[in-house]
């Protein structure tokens, strides 16, 4: 009996698996149909890029030849369990496909090139009235990144300049350091999007992913100095196939500045980067309209990468810390405060090391801290946002196209205590996570 139940929870898994093990091995993305080149050329277990893969973002996507239909798709299948599921949280240690997205991506002349991207999230959910989670699989648009780039090179300097139209502030960088790139790569949505047994994040930390267009230009100058400035506002009217079939949680109001300066190295085998980052954002109280009052964000991050890329031996580091200072100006609808302003800081870290590109080992670690508000944090008994945990992830890519991982995240401290968190007993490790996917790219 314990078998058949294992077997009915995996059987997503398995069935993925069985598909991709048929898959023929042309079967690569639409970037590596364009450029020719092997998807470890631009990523170390992807999507983390290298050198190559980065300075291919910075071009706009359009080294190599123009493609008809730069098309490429990708299907996740997973299981995710909880250390204490009191809460009951549906599809607890079940198997299911989470979902596939859909790519455009790819050169569309020679100073043109697009990254599109469309997710089917058949986990996408909404609470009832009476408490109990709906679940309303949908398609809806996901990271967009269109490009327009120039190059100019001498025999003293090179330089990539362009332009970015995107709807996720951090998503148009080039170094998995800032946070729409960062780690973890891969997460449960179950998790993040249902249970909702994450800590507090910085807007700037995917706050406004698919609710926000910007423009911004940058320059690379000899691949040593990177230099962007930007502007965001709301997703909706001529704008909005930027947010098709998202939900509006954080609606932007007016003009609102992104910038984005690094230095980076490059030297044989090694690759460093150190830089910062911030978005000074006014966000509406209600997200449903245009033109209501606003309350002032401001985030600045700094971060740091190393890389050392080689064979068979890879390892790569990442760092960033992310300072926000919020002004409550109004109180928004479905969000009270306690305090006339609240500061909210996130730290985190990672070590890889890969084995030919193949096998993989990942250690994070993340932590939160900020003002105590007990109305901003009312799942809190102390109005504490503090938390902080490790991340351990073991990948493996029997195909350059295929990814397994296992993935463990454990909490010393949530909400502001690592015993009864909540005042109902709840404790910071009841939110343990494992997560087991399968990711294919087509």
């Amino acid at each position: 009996m314990h078998s058949a139940l294992l077997f009915r929870r995996l059987f997503p898994l398995i069935v993925c698996a069985a598909l991709l093990w048929h898959a023929p091995a042309q079967a690569v993305p639409a970037f590596a149909r364009q450029t020719g080149l092997d998807c470890a050329a631009c990523h170390l277990g992807a999507p983390e890029l290298t050198p190559e893969g980065r300075a291919f973002k910075l071009s706009g996507y359009t080294l190599g030849s123009t493609s008809l239909f730069p098309l490429s798709a990708t299907l996740t299948a997973s299981h995710t369990g909880v250390a204490n599921n009191t809460h009951n949280y549906p599809k607890n240690n079940q198997g299911v496909i989470e979902g596939g997205s859909l790519f455009i991506a790819g050169k569309l002349d020679e100073h043109i090139g697009i990254f599109s991207k469309w997710t089917y999230d058949n986990l996408a959910s909404s609470t009832d009235d009476n408490g109990s989670t709906r679940f309303d699989a949908g398609l809806a648009s996901d990271n967009t990144d269109l490009r327009f780039v120039g190059h100019s090179a001498n025999q003293d300097q090179d330089l990539i300049y362009g332009l970015s139209l995107n709807n996720n502030p951090t998503r148009q960088d080039a170094w998995n350091t800032t946070p729409a790139l960062s780690f973890p790569y891969q997460v449960s949505n179950l998790s993040y999007n249902t249970w909702l047994n994450t800590p507090p994040a910085p807007l700037i930390a995917e706050g406004l992913a698919q609710q926000a267009v910007g423009l911004s230009a940058y320059a690379l100058l000899n691949r040593r100095w990177y230099v962007e400035l930007g502007d965001y506002q709301a997703a909706d009217g001529k704008f909005g196939l930027f947010s098709r079939g998202v939900s509006f949680y954080n609606r932007l109001e007016g003009n609102n500045p992104y910038w984005r300066l690094a230095w980076n190295r490059d030297w044989g085998p090694h690759s460093l980067e150190i830089g910062t980052f911030g978005l000074d954002a006014h966000v509406s109280v209600d997200p449903g309209s245009n033109g209501a009052p606003s309350n002032h964000f401001r985030d600045i991050g700094l971060d740091a990468q190393y890389q050392y890329l080689s064979e068979p031996h890879s390892v790569s580091m990442q760092a960033s810390y992310i300072d926000e200072h919020t002004n409550w100006n109004q109180v928004g609808l479905g969000v009270n405060q306690s305090n006339n302003s609240d500061t909210l800081h996130s730290a985190q870290a990672k070590i890889s090391y890969w084995y030919r590109r193949q096998w993989g080992l990942t250690l994070g670690v993340f932590h939160v801290d900020g003002s105590h508000d007990a109305l901003l944090y009312p799942t809190s008994a102390n109005g504490s946002p503090n938390t902080r945990g490790q991340i351990v992830e073991f990948d493996y890519m029997p195909r350059p196209w295929w990814r397994l991982g296992l993935q463990y995240t454990a909490y010393n401290a949530f909400m502001g205590a690592a015993t009864n968190y909540d005042g109902n007993g709840s404790n910071a490790h009841d939110n343990n996570t494992l997560y087991l996917y399968s990711w294919v790219a087509f």
